[in-house]
């Protein structure tokens, strides 16, 4: 159950109640709206490590040495990764980029593939969106004349690895002033600390900013606050973007049916990053990689069919997953506070996606499990929005070998002999932590709307994105509109397309993977209701509602 709270209108203008409302004071509208390059981007050199990192890529480039980029296989780390290894050739060096594969070799780095590099005669790694945790495989690269610079944005573990460097702005010797920026992000700082050092005739002032498309992928796709100079970063990533002057970007927008210059944070975050996740996902990330590298324009069209083809696949192994679990479901009952479920043959990459499924159908937190090869089973969890999800962990006790993640969304691993625990135990937990009358999810709605209102609302959202953690899309109530036509449609017939109108307007509204139950109030054709969603553009630019709830 939600209860929808309208927060008091603090201006007459909308934009400027919508900024008030995210606590932006009269005298940051403008930077907040335009961010500037160069006044949003921080001093590299504040951040831990930068100088010795930038000191050893120098002289690796005058000692022509090879070096290796070694990033994550999601899509911050695959964006980033791709970025770092293009503006180190650039600059000429020889570059190797390493993306492990997840179900071989699982995150991070590893012996095998230290070894490796080792044998080619690498002597410099540089790590994307990993590393900072990594002590053991840290020494171990050392042992093998290996240094590591690592970049990173993930938190603070009581030991840090010998490493080179590490360059993280959530470290506690961080002098830098935003420290929320993702994988791609901190990466990003690297190349901009190495040119302030080193700057080659062929390389001229501002050429680095057409890398930003690939740190925009990174940041519109990872968890991060999307103000400060994260929303300067996507902002001009979208700008770039837009240009479509990455082959395999351009193909994959072109066989999606996006079109480049009207692409937003919601075409990343929906069509782009799901496919480039979808290749680690399934197999190996390498396809997504080449996707964004590729300077061949009949290699892209390729790359970007494949992408579109493993992705269908894991749609298939989701939807498959999700019956799977709702049929045991069925049979065994919904008792308790919290969903956990495993199978040993699930693949732990796709069980997020499933996670999310059963929350929003069922509306408890669910926890699924599988094994990807190891001793460990692992898997991910998703919150009902009503209890930290980390902090549900944190209070089932030491039965979880480790875990870690989000208020809403986690990650956890366990040996196989306490997976029959955890039902018991995440439930009293969850029982623990929800206060009284928590059971009511409180959500606060931006303003109330008339429908005529929408054309103009359009514009000064477009000026608000984009849209993200700490900059929420604005949530709107608009009362008492009469329910029109409604209709189901999809492959799978699983999505709702529902007109609403007033005495003079008509608007559509859309409501994905839902159905007229979906609501609080079931929606009659000619009945009155009040419809909470967001305003958004369709397919003809029009205005429209995305649905959240009608009552």
């Amino acid at each position: 159950m939600k209860e929808y709270l309208v927060r008091d209108r603090l201006h007459d203008s909308l934009l400027e109640h919508l900024m008030l409302a995210r606590g932006i004071e009269e005298s940051g509208f403008a930077d907040f709206l335009e961010p500037d390059y160069v006044a949003h981007s921080h001093d590299p050199f504040l951040l831990p490590g930068m100088g010795v990192a930038v000191e050893r890529i120098i002289s690796a480039i005058k000692n022509a040495e090879p070096i290796c980029v070694w990033s994550d296989y999601d899509a911050d780390g695959v964006p980033g990764g791709v970025m770092l290894a293009h503006f180190f050739r650039d600059i000429g060096l020889q570059v190797r980029h390493y993306i492990p594969h997840r179900h071989k070799e699982g995150y991070g780095l590893n012996k095998e593939g230290l070894k490796a590099l080792a044998e080619q005669g690498i002597k410099l790694v540089i790590t994307c969106d990993l590393g900072t945790t990594e002590v053991e495989h840290i020494a171990f690269a050392n042992s093998l004349g290996i240094d590591v610079i690592v970049t990173d944005h993930h938190l603070e573990p009581p030991v840090l690895p010998d490493a080179l460097a590490i360059i993280n702005p959530k470290l506690s010797s961080s002098k830098y002033p935003f420290d929320g920026l993702c994988g791609a992000g901190v990466a990003w700082k690297l190349v901009q600390g190495v040119l302030l050092k080193y700057r080659p005739e062929s390389f001229p002032e501002g050429k680095e900013k057409w890398y930003l498309d690939l740190v925009g992928i990174g940041t519109l796709s990872d968890m991060v606050p999307l103000v400060g100079e994260n929303r300067m970063l996507a902002q001009f990533g979208l700008k770039v973007m837009r240009r479509g002057r990455r082959p395999g970007l351009a193909a994959l927008l072109k066989l999606l049916r996006i079109q480049p210059r009207t692409l937003t944070e919601d075409d990343i975050g929906f069509m782009v990053s799901p496919r480039i996740n979808a290749a680690s996902r399934m197999d190996s990330p390498e396809a997504a990689a080449r996707l964004l590298a590729t300077e061949n324009v009949e290699e892209a069209g390729e790359l970007a069919r494949e992408l579109n083809k493993i992705n269908d696949e894991r749609k298939t192994l989701v939807a498959s997953t999700v019956k799977e679990v709702n049929k045991r479901l069925l049979l065994g009952g919904l008792e308790g506070p919290v969903i956990v479920m495993g199978n040993p043959s699930w693949r732990p990459g796709i069980l997020g996606l499933v996670a999310n499924s059963l929350v929003e159908a069922h509306q408890k937190p669910a926890f699924l499990w599988g094994r990807e090869g190891g001793e460990l089973l692992r898997g991910s969890c998703r919150s009902d929005g009503i209890v930290n999800i980390v902090e549900l962990m944190r209070a089932a006790g030491p039965v979880f070998e480790h875990f870690g993640g989000h208020a809403a969304s986690g990650g956890f691993a366990l040996h196989e002999e306490h997976a029959h625990e955890l039902p018991a135990k995440l439930s009293a937990a969850y029982d623990s932590l929800k206060s009284v009358g928590a059971g009511v999810k409180k959500v606060t709605v931006d303003r109330e709307m008339d429908l005529s209102e929408l054309p103009h609302a359009l514009k000064s959202l477009d000026r608000l994105a984009p849209f993200g953690i700490a900059n929420e899309k604005p949530l709107f109530i608009f009362p008492n509109a009469t329910i029109g036509a409604m209709r189901m449609f999809g492959k799978q017939q699983n999505h709702l397309d529902i007109v609403f109108q007033d005495d003079f307007n008509k608007v559509g509204g859309i409501a994905f993977f839902s159905t007229p139950d979906s609501f609080q109030k079931r929606p009659q054709e000619g009945e009155r209701a009040d419809v909470v969603g967001n305003i958004e553009r369709d397919w003809k630019n029009q205005p429209r509602i995305r649905v959240v709830d009608i009552l």
